[in-house]
Order: C-alpha cells, then structure tokens, then sequence
C-alpha cells in the first residue's frame, strides 16, 4: 500500500518532488528505504522508473514528433 502510494505521487508530481519527500510522507524510514522497496517491488529505482514511465520531451524531439 505505501510503495503504490509513492508510486502514484511520484508519477503524478515528478520532477518537481524529491524523492526523499515521497518517502518522508509515504511512510518510509527514508530515501533508502523507498529505493530497497522500488527495487524489490518493481525491479528498478524510483528514478529508472520514472524514467521509464514518463515520456520525455527530448524523447519526442529525437523522433521528429
């Protein structure tokens, strides 16, 4: 519940809230303790998934769209 929490804030506020702060109000102990749980649960860091499920405007720029 807390790792689906941190989740759907970081995708909703991403990049403009640090990852420690989605930690802090999610519940974990502290940054660390968010990425052990990104890591288990969905195979990469908070950041790799963001990176991931986020589209980037320079990925769009690069393929001419």
């Amino acid at each position: 519940m807390r790792f689906e929490r941190a989740r759907r804030m970081l995708q909703a506020a991403s990049p403009f809230v640090p990852n420690a702060q989605v930690a802090a109000v999610c519940g974990y102990y502290d940054q660390a303790h968010l990425n052990r749980d990104f890591q288990e649960l969905a195979g990469c860091t908070p950041t790799t998934w963001l990176a991931e499920e986020l589209p980037s405007f320079q990925d769009d720029a690069a393929v001419g769209v």
